[in-house]
């Protein structure tokens, strides 16, 4: 069962989530340690879920789910999607361009997101997408509310390496490496 996607959370929920007891009172229980895997290896398979980089924060729990499985079209193939904004505010793009090993993924327009929002969409790509590969995420003009201090992973899988966006003059641009596989691209943009 995965934790509310908004509102207080505890670090004894945090605790139970990672699949452990109800913790006993007077238990000391780490955030440092829930978020970088020292109690539970975390399920990268869940949308929602701590990067592992300081500063740590209770809030990146919220909506993370340690049960999820892949979302992706199994089989091989990738035709699913979605962006979910951690930033902290709304972000804005005309349209958003993905490349996987340097091939055409998805091309299409990106809805006004604010903090905590998820676009979901589909592609037409059919082929395992990361086997050692690189990703990149083009956002066109004008991409309000992102600098080049943002930056995205991906993270169905396993986890990606952290692509920080440049300004390539149309596009603010982000690559990624990823040791996949993975079968959809849920990409989190902070």
């Amino acid at each position: 069962m995965a934790l509310p996607t908004s509102g207080p959370i505890s670090m004894g929920d945090i605790y139970v989530e990672l699949g452990q007891p109800k913790p006993v009172s007077g238990l000391s229980i780490s955030l440092r340690s829930a978020s970088t895997g020292g109690i539970r290896t975390i399920n990268n398979n869940s949308l929602r879920k701590p990067d592992g980089l300081t500063p740590h924060s209770m809030s990146e729990f919220l909506g993370y789910n340690h049960t999820a499985v892949s979302s992706g079209g199994g089989g091989g193939t990738v035709n699913t999607g979605s962006v979910l904004n951690m930033t902290g505010h709304t972000i804005s793009a005309t349209y958003m361009a993905i490349k996987a090993n340097g091939t055409n993924v998805a091309y299409i327009t990106l809805p006004t997101l604010a903090h905590g929002a998820i676009f979901n969409f589909n592609t037409s790509y059919t082929n395992l997408i990361f086997s050692n590969g690189t990703f990149v995420l083009d956002l066109y003009t004008p991409t309000v509310g992102l600098t080049t201090s943002n930056y995205f992973y991906t993270t169905a899988g396993s986890n990606s390496t952290n692509g920080y966006f440049s300004n390539t003059g149309s596009s603010l641009r982000g690559t990624v490496t990823s040791s996949g596989p993975q079968y959809a691209i849920n990409i989190t943009i902070k």
